[in-house]
């Protein structure tokens, strides 16, 4: 594949590199070789696992809730929408980003609250100004033109943003961003949930319920994965950490996991900006 050849020459490039210039001697260079093509192999399977992680995020789509939001068959009572949500992510709180990690990471939590705050009835165009700008500091060209497709028929092409992203960052030496998006927006969607656990839970199933474990251990295994190449991973690693034991595999599970984990939920949200 187009990404994986990309990564396997910088790889390259980094192994080249990290051997040292020293080419006079026949001997040493041979035995240099060997665990350099070793190394290569392994990073050639980490890139595999990797593509295979990106396209399981593909396979699993939205949250069943959130699509009953964005599908408008998740609704409030005009009463319900007097009690306007507190537990949004300030927006004002964009102005303190400063690295390339806590943009893609807002850039999920306000892609998430943009649509609380529309089943609430809030208006939404200063989300969309910042998440427009967020979009331009990332340089997320795969999530602009979902953006476009949104507007456009008022539905996500997760399917096609989802892999474009993922090609796109891999290619940008920035795959490790991509699991930063993805934990954010997984972590946020489980903050909302577990706030109004009776209301949500009703759209999911057997199959929904246990997806959310695995799109959690999927985010989780990225992140591990792509650890030793990037230790700026580390920040959220440890932010996910106290959740690994997430592994609802039925509806009644993820009821109760939701329920019991609801404070160490918030407490992890509550750093994803920091």
């Amino acid at each position: 594949m187009k990404r994986i050849a990309i990564a396997l020459l910088l790889i390259s490039a980094l192994i080249i590199s990290a051997c040292g210039n020293n080419s006079s001697k026949k001997k040493d260079a041979q035995t240099k070789s060997e665990p350099s093509l070793q190394e290569q192999y392994l990073t050639e399977d980490l890139i595999i696992k990797i593509d295979s992680l990106i396209s399981g995020f593909q396979r699993l789509g939205v949250m069943p809730h959130i699509k009953a939001i964005q599908e408008g068959t998740l609704v409030l009572t005009e009463r319900e929408k007097r009690v306007k949500p507190t537990f949004l992510m300030p927006l004002a709180k964009v102005n303190d980003l400063v690295t390339l990690s806590q943009k893609n990471r807002a850039l999920a939590v306000y892609a998430v609250d943009k649509a609380i705050a529309e089943l609430y009835g809030l208006p939404v165009e200063e989300y969309e100004k910042v998440i427009a700008q967020l979009l331009i500091d990332t340089d997320n060209t795969a999530l602009m033109e979902g953006a476009e497709v949104n507007v456009e028929i008022n539905a996500l092409d997760v399917d096609t943003w989802v892999v474009t992203m993922g090609d796109e960052q891999m290619e940008k030496e920035q795959v490790h961003m991509f699991f930063e998006t993805m934990a954010a927006g997984v972590l946020e969607a489980l903050y909302f949930t577990s706030l109004d656990v009776p209301r949500y839970i009703t759209y999911f199933d057997d199959q929904s319920a246990a997806d959310v474990s695995y799109r959690f251990l999927l985010v989780v295994d990225g992140i591990e994965s792509l650890l030793p190449y990037h230790p700026e991973l580390e920040s959220i690693k440890g932010i996910l950490e106290p959740l690994k034991v997430i592994n609802a595999m039925n509806v009644k599970q993820l009821e109760e996991q939701l329920n019991t984990l609801a404070t160490e939920i918030e407490t992890a949200r509550n750093k994803l900006l920091d």
